[in-house]
C-alpha cells in the first residue's frame, strides 16, 4: 500500500490521521483532547480538518446530549510536529486495477440506482461492501448484499470486503449512563463512523489504484436537521457533498498523490423522488434491496422502513410495498408505527435517520392518494394539490450541476426512462 506513496514521509501523516478518525467515538463522551502516539506526526491542516469532521459527524449525538467543548471542539494533538507538507508526484496502483472505480453497496435502492448508472455510462467498478456489529449478523448482511450486487450488476465486480467490530457497541448502555449520556441510539451513531470515515478509505483507494470511489448519496443528504446554538446539525453530514469534498482534498494532502479523482456520488443531483422514478421500472430489482439498520432486511417499525414502504407504495401501489417488505398488514395501520409516521411526516419533529426532509414525504403522500392508497395517517398529513404539484416538481427536479460529468448522460437516460444498459463490445 506504502509503495504508492510518492514520499516516504507520507506514510506516518496518513498512519496519523487513520488513527485519530477512528478514535473520533472516544471523544464524543466530552473528552477535551487526543494525543497522537510519539512519533505519528499531525500538522494545522489536518487538525482543522479533523476538529471540522469530529463536529460534524457527531453533532447530533453532541445536540441530544447537550455535550460542549472548551474552545469549541475538542484538539488533536501530537509530540512530533510536522509542517503542512503538500508533496507531489504520481502514485502507484497496480496493472488490475489501474483507472478502476470502487462502488460502495449498502444493499438499498440508492445503490440499485447507482449500479444503473454506472453501468449505463460504461464505467467499472470494483465493489466495497462493510459488514457492521448492527442490524444482524455479518454472514446475513453478506447474503442481502451479494443478492442485490449479483442481481443488478452489469458485469462481475471484485468485491472489497470489510468486517467492523466495535466495542462501544457492545457495551451496555450502563457504561454510556455512567458518562452522563443518554443511549437509545448509540449503536446506529457509532457504527455510521465507520461506514462514513472517508479516511477510512485511503489504504484501500492506495492499495487498489481506484481513481475514484463512488457512494450513491441522495441530494437530501445536504439538508441540516435543526439548528442549535447557531449551528447546523445534521443526521447525514457524514453523507454530504462538503464531507466528499474535503475528504477528497485530504487524500491529496495526506498522500501527495495526483491521480485520484476523489469521493463521489452518483446520485448528487437527484432527491428520492427522481430516484425512485428510476428503480421502479425495475421491480425485479428493487425487490432485492433492503434499508433496515435494525432488523435486516426489514423491521418494519424504524423510519427507514417506514419511509421505504411509503415511496414504494406511491410508485408501486402498497401490495408491492407489503412483498418487499415481507409483511401483511398495512404499516399504515400499525398503531406501533403511528409515532414513526409522526416524525417523517409533522414539520416540528425530526426523525434522526437517513431519511429526506418533511416536504419530500408529504409529496410521497399526495402520491399514494392520488393513486387510491387511503389511510387516516396519509389524509392527517397530506398538502394541498396546488402544493403537492409544488413540491413533486421541484423534488423531481435534477440540479446538473451536482452531478458528475462521467455520469450526467446515464442520469438523463434514467430519469426519463430509459434503462437500456451499455455492456462493453463482444
Amino acid at each position: 500500500m506504502f509503495g504508492a506513496l510518492p514520499a516516504r514521509e507520507n506514510a506516518p501523516r496518513l498512519v496519523s490521521a487513520l488513527i485519530a478518525w477512528d478514535a473520533m467515538r472516544f471523544l464524543s463522551l466530552g473528552g477535551e483532547r487526543l494525543l497522537l502516539p510519539p512519533g505519528l506526526p499531525c500538522d494545522a491542516v489536518v487538525g482543522a480538518a479533523w476538529r471540522r469532521c469530529f463536529l460534524s459527524q457527531f453533532g447530533e449525538w453532541r445536540y441530544r446530549n447537550g455535550i460542549r467543548y472548551r474552545g469549541g471542539a475538542p484538539e488533536l494533538l501530537s509530540p512530533t510536529r510536522t509542517s503542512a507538507a503538500r508533496v507531489s508526484g504520481a502514485g502507484g496502483g497496480s496493472a488490475r486495477t489501474a483507472g478502476r472505480a470502487l462502488l460502495t453497496n449498502g444493499g438499498g435502492k440508492d445503490t440499485l440506482a447507482g449500479m444503473l448508472i454506472l453501468d449505463r455510462s460504461g464505467i467499472e467498478y470494483d465493489v466495497y461492501e462493510g459488514y457492521l456489529p448492527v442490524g444482524g449478523d455479518h454472514a446475513l448482511q453478506r447474503r442481502l448484499l451479494d443478492r442485490l450486487r449479483i442481481g443488478a450488476a452489469a458485469r462481475p465486480a471484485a468485491v472489497v470486503r470489510v468486517h467492523v467490530r466495535d466495542d462501544f457497541y457492545d457495551r451496555p448502555p450502563s457504561r454510556f449512563a455512567d458518562a452522563g449520556v443518554q443511549v437509545r441510539h448509540f449503536g446506529t451513531d457509532f457504527a455510521v463512523g465507520h461506514t462514513a470515515n472517508y479516511v477510512g478509505y485511503m489504504p484501500i483507494v492506495l492499495y487498489g489504484g481506484y481513481e475514484r470511489v463512488w457512494f450513491n448519496i441522495e441530494r437530501s443528504a445536504d439538508d441540516p436537521h435543526v439548528r442549535w446554538d447557531g449551528e447546523e446539525i445534521s443526521h447525514q453530514w457524514c453523507k454530504s457533498a462538503e464531507y466528499r469534498s474535503l475528504s477528497s482534498r485530504l487524500f491529496a494532502e495526506l498522500t501527495g498523490c495526483d491521480w485520484f479523482r476523489g469521493f463521489d456520488s452518483t446520485l448528487g443531483g437527484l432527491y428520492d423522488h427522481t430516484i425512485y422514478l428510476m428503480v421502479a421500472t425495475r421491480p425485479d430489482l428493487l425487490r432485492r434491496t433492503h434499508s433496515c439498520n435494525y432488523g435486516k432486511p426489514w423491521c418494519g417499525q424504524c423510519p427507514k422502513c417506514c419511509f421505504c414502504y411509503l415511496m414504494t407504495t406511491a410508485f408501486l401501489g402498497e401490495d408491492y410495498a407489503r412483498a418487499l417488505l415481507g409483511v401483511r398488514e398495512s404499516l399504515f395501520t400499525d398503531p406501533r408505527n403511528l409515532p414513526v409516521w409522526e416524525s417523517l411526516m409533522d414539520a416540528s419533529q425530526v426523525a434522526w435517520e437517513c431519511v429526506p426532509s418533511h416536504l419530500e414525504v408529504v409529496t410521497a403522500v399526495d402520491q399514494c392518494l392520488a393513486r387510491g392508497v387511503d389511510h387516516p395517517v396519509l389524509r392527517r398529513y397530506a398538502p394541498g394539490r396546488a402544493a403537492a404539484a409544488r413540491l413533486r416538481a421541484r423534488f423531481e427536479n435534477v440540479d446538473w450541476a451536482l452531478v458528475p460529468a462521467p455520469i450526467a448522460q446515464a442520469v438523463r437516460d434514467l430519469a426519463r426512462g430509459d434503462l437500456r444498459t451499455r455492456r462493453p463490445p463482444a
